[in-house]
């Protein structure tokens, strides 16, 4: 029993803040130490032999970090190619790998260990954030091939705390925050927590014709609700949760590069869009603590639905238009057992089901050529998996690592398309399964207690599909693509932990990648013959007093096609010839990262805090005629903060860098999108 109690202790600190570690104060002459779940069990990052970035609630809290858009700035290797405010188009690249816009994500996303399609996110009450690089197939399945971002918020605890937040900021930027939790009743079993919080701008975006200026502007709520439940007497910790999103934002931001030279904040759409989205997601977390195994499940449904209209000519003339609505229903389960992380033997297994339902229904007006597209689609992704890991430590230093996953995945896809002019009408139903043996292996050395070194191999996978979008001679199903990543890794910390430096390198090598052609409005994904990426990344930090740290990470990658021939086609799928695009770099892949910060607390309570964030150049598309050269952004903050108040003065992008964060072709124009300009604000919060 003592050890039940052991464990459910172990479990219950995890869920505690920043300022606790394993239920000890936190060393100020040494670094954070950070205990991560990223192998699906409790370790320290630093005995994890992942590729992993991680930042604590304390980490969110000082840099400003709002969204997911925010995190891959502060992560090296990792970008997003971002298309709204926020939107399903946007995607997110690692390490060179980046997926199409109509394809599954190549990153898998979680919150509090469930999967979510939308990525693209505010982010509330945040405990930590680890982003895992390289593919994580074996733990986490099919569409994890470059990496996973999962998001742990805080759950609830049986002392009484909250805050009360506000924030007002450039482009009349309002958002406020509630977050309350505490014991149930005064019970020593049930406690909550609950949080939910509002923002709404105008958006940075001003029509030019009119002088409009909230066409792209924000109305975002999040809110969730969790409710724990820690029997005394056994081994349980049950968190039931409610998460809810929904937003009603502006969806106007895209002009000609041209139009975006002369004034980088100027749209010129007639038909103010929408995108709009209402996410419910039910989870139920179990954990149970026996005396030589832990046992988790987690249980979760989401249902989406979701609206995404805009102006496809980008212009005055009432001409192009496009409508899309999606329902999305996903149920997942898995179910794990572990073993006692201390044994010299160490090992995880599990069962993992996944199934969607995804409906689109996609209208498309040419006004002036008199033609209208109407497509419907209906999939259904069915999902199974079983999995295992197993650590031998066979020796003092030396530890060996083995795992592997089989991954079932059945599709069933129904489309409908339909013109009112000479192109072709085409509908029909197919179906696909796909079924992966996903293997990994690794070698642990443990130099000294401050030093590891890690070399793995690990196979990679990303599920084929059916494409929405694909014109109608061209069949709308692709094929997975296989990524082997072989990786060499040291994690150290020196001078006392004082200074933690961690680095690696890396060699993926890319098997029928799936890339987007791009013939907008029209688009869908082909698999090329293969590609290679290789590349290195380090991440220090400095304790340089107490009180005073800095940092700075980076991450290059050398990604380049082995072998790709694209077939070229227009809207209505006429082949139209093909390039040999081998030797260029894919799309929508930064060559390099890095960031760099410090952060500065004086007289107890005031604290001065700075990064720069930089992004290497990219191209927009696979033939390499058009990209994004280097940029950097720096952020600013600083003020007052104690037990029971923070008052903030912050800048993003203090420097006003201009950027686009997305651009495409159409009908012989290039379009895209501005990053973000200038901001500044105050944040007022208050605590108890």
């Amino acid at each position: 029993m003592a050890l039940k109690v052991s464990k459910l202790a172990f479990s219950v600190c995890l869920s505690l803040s920043s300022f606790t570690v394993l239920g000890e104060a936190i060393d100020p002459d040494k670094l954070e130490v950070m205990v991560v779940t990223a192998g699906k069990v409790a370790e320290e990052s630093q005995k994890s032999p992942i590729s992993i970035s991680v930042l604590s609630d304390y980490d969110v809290e000082r840099a400003g970090i709002e969204n997911t858009f925010d995190i891959v700035k502060r992560t090296p290797n990792v970008s997003m190619i971002k298309a709204g405010n926020p939107s399903d188009a946007s995607f997110l690249s690692m390490r060179g790998i980046t997926p199409t816009m109509e394809g599954s994500q190549s990153v898998l996303f979680l919150i509090d260990g469930v999967m979510y399609q939308t990525f693209d996110t505010e982010l509330l009450d945040v405990e930590r954030i680890e982003v895992l690089r390289g593919p994580q197939g074996t733990l986490y399945g099919r569409n994890a091939s470059s990496g996973v971002i999962s998001i742990h918020t805080k759950d609830p605890d049986f002392f009484t705390e909250g805050s009360a937040g506000l924030t007002y900021g450039s482009y009349n930027q309002i958002k406020g925050n509630l977050i309350s939790g505490g014991a149930i009743a005064d019970s020593d079993e049930w406690a909550y927590r609950t949080a939910i919080q509002y923002s709404t701008d105008d958006g940075y975006f001003t029509r030019d014709y009119d002088g409009k200026d909230d066409v792209n502007n924000v109305k975002d709520f999040n809110g969730r609700l969790k409710v724990r439940w820690v029997p005394v007497d056994q081994s349980w910790d049950v968190i039931a949760t409610v998460d809810a999103q929904n937003r009603k934002n502006g969806n106007m931001s895209f002009a000609t590069l041209d139009q975006i030279n002369q004034d980088s904040h100027k749209v010129y759409s007639n038909l103010e869009g929408q995108a709009k989205a209402d996410i419910l997601t039910g989870s139920i977390r179990a954990n149970y603590a026996a005396d030589t195994f832990d046992f988790t499940s987690i249980t979760a449904y989401t249902k989406e639905d979701k609206v995404d209209n805009q102006d496809l000519d980008f212009t005055q003339v009432d001409d192009q238009e496009l409508f899309i609505d999606s329902d999305f229903s996903r149920m997942t389960q898995e179910f794990r057992l572990s073993s006692d992380q201390n044994d010299a033997v160490r090992w995880l297994s599990g069962l993992y089901f996944f199934d969607e339902t995804a409906k689109n229904d996609i209208d498309m007006r040419m006004k002036k050529f008199g033609m209208f597209n109407k497509t419907k689609t209906k999939s259904k992704v069915s999902n199974y998996a079983v999995f295992g890991n197993i650590n031998y430590r066979f020796s003092e230093k030396w530890e060996a690592i083995a795992g592997l996953r089989y991954d079932y995945q059945k599709v069933k896809f129904d489309y409908l398309d339909l013109w009112n002019t000479q192109f072709s009408n085409s509908n029909g139903s197919d179906e696909a399964s796909f079924n992966e043996w996903l293997p990994k292996a690794g070698l642990n050395y443990y130099a000294t207690p401050d030093i590891m070194m890690f070399a793995s191999i690990a196979r990679g996978y990303k599920s084929g599909g059916f494409n929405m979008l694909t014109p109608p001679t061209i069949s709308p199903k692709y094929d997975p693509e296989y990524t082997i990543n072989y990786e060499l890794g040291m994690k150290s910390e020196w001078l006392d932990n004082r200074i933690r430096f961690n680095s690696s390198v890396f060699l993926i090598d890319w098997k029928d990648q799936q890339v987007e052609q791009q013939i907008y409005p029209k688009s869908f994904t082909q698999n090329a013959g293969g590609t290679v990426s290789k590349g290195a990344e380090f991440e220090l930090s400095w304790l340089i007093q107490p009180g005073l740290t800095s940092w700075i990470n980076g991450g290059f990658n050398d990604a380049s096609f082995d072998d790709f021939v694209s077939k070229d086609y227009d809207m209505n799928g006429g082949f139209t010839g093909q390039h040999d695009y081998s030797g260029n770099r894919p799309a929508n892949s930064p060559k390099y990262t890095y960031s760099l910060g410090v952060d500065y607390n004086f007289l107890e309570n005031y604290f001065i805090y700075a990064d720069y964030n930089v992004t290497g150049d990219f191209y927009f598309d696979s033939a390499n005629t058009t990209k994004q050269d280097a940029y950097g952004v720096l952020n600013l903050r600083g003020g007052y903060t104690s037990d029971n108040i923070d008052l903030i003065l912050w800048a993003k992008n203090a420097l006003d860098k201009e950027y686009l964060t997305r651009a495409f072709e159409m009908g012989g124009v290039w379009y895209g999108r501005s990053g973000d300009p200038a901001t500044i604000g105050a944040t007022v919060n208050l605590k108890w």
